[in-house]
């Protein structure tokens, strides 16, 4: 996320967590960079970027509206955002402001260009408010971004891989009852109810495989994150979910299988102020 909305955030907001977001930016970013391109973010824009996490979509953001524009970047962990102000520094970004604040509570002076998300609005109590905000924060023809999971639909592996398929099972118990976990199919719907013309949504999401990939990881550390939780919903019982040696058994039986590996399906969308 930020992927980090707020106290809602059911990942957590530790050390592990922010740099698991780092591991996830890594594989989401591109992705991302291509939806951004076609929403149309581009040079001189002013862009809010709506739980900025440790800053992936601030920095992509940055480059796309060039020195001419800015990007105001907002997240309620503190620690993620001087980690996000950190590798702006080490990337040479000048135009990007990091603020701490809450979603659901940040009111601008000033109307955006563009406002965008990744992972939020899973997150919130109210996404239709969240987007509702967005509009009033627009200017007229603005762009509303936002890139969310759906964990209500499964893609299988080919073939398919035990360890794998019980840990995507989990996930998709966990956010469909912790979050809104089909939230990334509801996201046009939700774009229409809160005042968007014409919303642009695409699904897609990246495969991966082979002993060098980083999905191994990403999984295990993404379990780690939400194991607290999960086991308070009584979802994980009987489960082998030792995260120390996690990412190595899922490398080694989908390195046996020559299986590979979906990620989450994403919906990405954006639409425009009228």
């Amino acid at each position: 996320m930020s992927e980090a909305a707020g106290t809602h955030y059911v990942m957590g907001h530790d050390d592990r967590e922010r740099r698991r977001l780092i591991l996830q930016g890594s594989i989401l970013n591109p992705f991302t960079e291509q939806l951004m391109r076609r929403a149309g973010i581009a040079g001189g824009m002013r862009v809010l970027d709506l739980g900025c996490g440790v800053g992936d979509l601030s920095m992509i953001a940055a480059r796309l509206v060039g020195r001419h524009g800015k990007i105001w970047a907002i997240d309620i962990d503190e620690a993620a955002l001087a980690i996000a102000r950190e590798r702006t520094r080490e990337e040479g970004l000048a135009n990007i402001i990091f603020l701490q604040s809450n979603v659901d509570e940040y009111r601008p002076d000033e109307a955006f260009d563009a406002v965008i998300g990744r992972h939020i609005l899973i997150h919130t109590p109210k996404p239709l408010s969240i987007l509702q905000n967005t509009l009033q924060i627009l200017r007229k023809g603005g762009v509303a971004m936002f890139q969310e999971y759906d964990f209500s639909v499964i893609q299988p592996a080919f073939p398919a891989w035990p360890l794998r398929e019980q840990l995507v099972r989990l996930c998709r118990d966990f956010f469909c009852s912790a979050t809104h976990g089909d939230i990334g199919t509801r996201l046009f719907h939700l774009f229409v109810e809160a005042g968007f013309a014409t919303p642009d949504c695409r699904v897609e999401y990246p495969i991966d495989g082979g002993p060098d990939s980083p999905f191994y990881e990403w999984i295990a550390e993404a379990l780690r994150s939400i194991l607290p939780r999960a086991k308070a919903l009584g979802i994980v019982d009987g489960l082998n979910l030792d995260c120390e040696t996690l990412a190595q058994r899922l490398r080694e039986e989908a390195v046996s299988l020559n299986a590979c590996c979906p990620a989450p399906l994403m919906v990405g969308g954006f639409a425009r102020k009228g």
